[in-house]
Protein backbone atom coordinates (compact mmCIF):
# COMPACT_ATOMS: atom_id res chain seq x y z
CA UNK A 1 0.00 0.00 0.00
CA UNK A 2 2.89 2.66 1.04
CA UNK A 3 4.22 1.77 -2.55
CA UNK A 4 1.05 2.45 -3.82
CA UNK A 5 0.84 5.88 -2.12
CA UNK A 6 3.69 6.54 -3.17
CA UNK A 7 3.71 5.94 -6.82
CA UNK A 8 0.50 7.50 -7.43
CA UNK A 9 2.21 10.78 -5.81
CA UNK A 10 4.83 10.52 -8.06
CA UNK A 11 3.17 10.12 -11.65
CA UNK A 12 -0.19 12.73 -10.83
CA UNK A 13 3.52 14.84 -9.98
CA UNK A 14 1.64 17.02 -7.19
CA UNK A 15 3.67 20.18 -5.87
CA UNK A 16 4.40 18.85 -2.33
CA UNK A 17 6.77 16.34 -1.97
CA UNK A 18 5.20 13.36 -0.54
CA UNK A 19 6.72 12.21 2.87
CA UNK A 20 7.18 8.37 3.54
CA UNK A 21 7.33 9.01 7.71
CA UNK A 22 4.05 10.93 7.75
CA UNK A 23 2.91 7.55 5.85
CA UNK A 24 3.69 5.16 8.63
CA UNK A 25 2.42 4.61 12.17
CA UNK A 26 3.93 5.94 15.63
CA UNK A 27 5.32 2.30 16.20
CA UNK A 28 6.89 1.83 12.51
CA UNK A 29 8.56 5.60 12.82
CA UNK A 30 9.96 4.04 16.69
CA UNK A 31 11.20 1.11 14.73
CA UNK A 32 12.66 2.52 12.13
CA UNK A 33 14.55 4.79 14.42
CA UNK A 34 13.15 7.72 12.49
CA UNK A 35 12.43 9.55 15.80
CA UNK A 36 16.08 10.16 16.43
CA UNK A 37 16.29 11.99 12.86
CA UNK A 38 16.15 15.95 12.47
CA UNK A 39 13.14 17.71 9.93
CA UNK A 40 15.88 18.03 7.37
CA UNK A 41 17.02 14.56 7.51
CA UNK A 42 13.82 13.34 7.23
CA UNK A 43 13.07 15.02 3.98
CA UNK A 44 16.37 13.86 2.98
CA UNK A 45 15.38 10.35 3.34
CA UNK A 46 11.90 11.08 2.21
CA UNK A 47 13.42 12.82 -1.18
CA UNK A 48 15.69 10.03 -1.30
CA UNK A 49 13.65 7.11 -1.25
CA UNK A 50 11.12 8.73 -3.84
CA UNK A 51 13.92 9.37 -6.37
CA UNK A 52 14.61 5.87 -5.91
CA UNK A 53 11.48 4.18 -6.74
CA UNK A 54 10.48 6.97 -9.41
CA UNK A 55 13.83 5.21 -10.69
CA UNK A 56 12.89 1.73 -10.07
CA UNK A 57 9.28 1.77 -10.76
CA UNK A 58 10.14 3.69 -14.58
CA UNK A 59 12.53 1.20 -15.58
CA UNK A 60 10.20 -2.02 -14.84
CA UNK A 61 7.10 -0.34 -16.38
CA UNK A 62 7.54 -0.72 -20.44
CA UNK A 63 9.47 -4.62 -19.87
CA UNK A 64 5.52 -5.97 -19.16
CA UNK A 65 4.23 -4.65 -22.13
CA UNK A 66 7.04 -5.05 -24.36
CA UNK A 67 6.53 -8.72 -23.08
CA UNK A 68 3.26 -9.11 -24.71
CA UNK A 69 4.05 -7.46 -28.00
CA UNK A 70 6.22 -9.25 -30.53
CA UNK A 71 7.97 -7.92 -33.45
CA UNK A 72 9.70 -9.84 -36.52
CA UNK A 73 13.20 -9.61 -37.59
CA UNK A 74 12.40 -6.58 -39.42
CA UNK A 75 11.36 -4.82 -36.24
CA UNK A 76 7.35 -4.99 -37.56
CA UNK A 77 5.15 -5.42 -35.02
CA UNK A 78 3.39 -8.94 -35.77
CA UNK A 79 1.46 -10.50 -32.56
CA UNK A 80 0.37 -9.88 -28.97
CA UNK A 81 -0.89 -11.71 -25.82
CA UNK A 82 -3.18 -11.29 -24.53
CA UNK A 83 -2.55 -12.53 -20.91
CA UNK A 84 -6.48 -11.67 -19.31
CA UNK A 85 -7.62 -13.71 -22.02
CA UNK A 86 -6.13 -17.81 -21.44
CA UNK A 87 -3.11 -16.68 -23.10
CA UNK A 88 -4.54 -16.52 -26.73
CA UNK A 89 -1.98 -15.16 -29.09
CA UNK A 90 -3.57 -12.37 -31.68
CA UNK A 91 -1.73 -11.42 -34.78
CA UNK A 92 -1.34 -7.61 -34.37
CA UNK A 93 -4.93 -7.25 -37.04
CA UNK A 94 -6.49 -9.21 -34.34
CA UNK A 95 -7.29 -12.50 -35.55
CA UNK A 96 -6.91 -15.12 -32.67
CA UNK A 97 -4.38 -17.81 -33.60
CA UNK A 98 -2.24 -19.42 -31.22
CA UNK A 99 -1.94 -19.74 -27.05
CA UNK A 100 0.60 -20.27 -24.52
CA UNK A 101 0.63 -24.05 -22.85
CA UNK A 102 3.47 -23.36 -20.37
CA UNK A 103 6.21 -22.63 -22.54
CA UNK A 104 4.69 -24.01 -25.68
CA UNK A 105 2.84 -22.04 -28.46
CA UNK A 106 -0.03 -23.92 -29.56
CA UNK A 107 -2.37 -22.91 -32.73
CA UNK A 108 -6.16 -22.38 -31.91
CA UNK A 109 -6.41 -25.52 -34.05
CA UNK A 110 -4.06 -27.76 -32.15
CA UNK A 111 -0.83 -27.83 -33.36
CA UNK A 112 2.15 -27.39 -31.78
CA UNK A 113 3.84 -24.58 -33.14
CA UNK A 114 6.71 -23.65 -31.23
CA UNK A 115 8.28 -22.29 -27.96
CA UNK A 116 8.30 -19.05 -25.76
CA UNK A 117 11.56 -18.57 -24.40
CA UNK A 118 13.44 -15.86 -22.93
CA UNK A 119 10.95 -13.16 -24.74
CA UNK A 120 11.23 -14.84 -27.97
CA UNK A 121 9.20 -17.30 -29.79
CA UNK A 122 11.18 -20.14 -31.58
CA UNK A 123 9.68 -22.54 -34.47
CA UNK A 124 10.67 -26.41 -34.39
CA UNK A 125 14.21 -25.65 -35.71
CA UNK A 126 15.36 -23.99 -32.72
CA UNK A 127 15.20 -20.43 -35.15
CA UNK A 128 13.17 -17.17 -33.98
CA UNK A 129 10.03 -16.12 -35.26
CA UNK A 130 9.36 -12.98 -33.65
CA UNK A 131 10.28 -11.60 -30.11
CA UNK A 132 10.17 -9.18 -27.84
CA UNK A 133 11.03 -5.29 -27.88
CA UNK A 134 13.42 -6.06 -25.27
CA UNK A 135 14.97 -8.88 -27.36
CA UNK A 136 16.18 -5.88 -29.77
CA UNK A 137 19.38 -3.92 -29.58
CA UNK A 138 17.85 -1.13 -31.03
CA UNK A 139 13.56 -0.58 -30.49
CA UNK A 140 11.53 -1.70 -32.50
CA UNK A 141 10.09 0.98 -34.73
CA UNK A 142 6.46 2.83 -34.06
CA UNK A 143 3.52 0.34 -34.77
CA UNK A 144 -0.16 1.19 -36.03
CA UNK A 145 -2.43 0.32 -33.32
CA UNK A 146 -3.62 -3.31 -32.40
CA UNK A 147 -6.98 -4.08 -34.81
CA UNK A 148 -9.95 -4.87 -32.66
CA UNK A 149 -9.83 -8.50 -31.41
CA UNK A 150 -12.21 -11.19 -32.67
CA UNK A 151 -14.26 -13.41 -31.61
CA UNK A 152 -11.37 -16.37 -30.54
CA UNK A 153 -13.00 -19.70 -31.88
CA UNK A 154 -12.83 -23.36 -30.01
CA UNK A 155 -9.25 -24.80 -29.30
CA UNK A 156 -8.77 -28.13 -31.33
CA UNK A 157 -7.16 -30.96 -29.32
CA UNK A 158 -3.52 -30.50 -28.42
CA UNK A 159 -1.40 -32.61 -30.37
CA UNK A 160 1.92 -34.21 -28.95
CA UNK A 161 5.06 -31.54 -28.56
CA UNK A 162 8.12 -32.30 -30.54
CA UNK A 163 11.36 -32.59 -28.61
CA UNK A 164 12.75 -28.90 -28.16
CA UNK A 165 15.67 -28.34 -29.93
CA UNK A 166 18.56 -26.36 -29.55
CA UNK A 167 17.61 -22.20 -29.45
CA UNK A 168 19.92 -20.71 -31.47
CA UNK A 169 19.99 -16.78 -32.06
CA UNK A 170 19.33 -17.10 -36.07
CA UNK A 171 16.10 -15.52 -37.48
CA UNK A 172 13.39 -18.04 -39.18
CA UNK A 173 13.34 -17.95 -42.66
CA UNK A 174 9.36 -18.12 -42.21
CA UNK A 175 7.69 -14.78 -41.90
CA UNK A 176 5.82 -14.93 -38.70
CA UNK A 177 2.60 -14.34 -40.16
CA UNK A 178 2.80 -17.99 -41.71
CA UNK A 179 4.03 -19.48 -38.79
CA UNK A 180 1.50 -18.25 -36.95
CA UNK A 181 -1.38 -18.97 -39.43
CA UNK A 182 -0.34 -22.43 -39.21
CA UNK A 183 -2.62 -22.53 -36.23
CA UNK A 184 -5.49 -21.73 -37.74
CA UNK A 185 -7.62 -24.30 -39.93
Amino acid sequence: MLVTIFFSVAVVGMAAEPSITSLLTPNERAAAGLSKLTPQEQQALDAAILRIFSRVTQAQAPAAVDDLSFFGADGRAVAFIDADNDSTIYLWSGKPVAYLDEDSVYGINGTHLGWLKDGAIYDHDGDIVAASARSFKNAPRAQAPKGLKELKPLKGLKELKPLKPLFGLSWSGTPPAIFFLKGVD
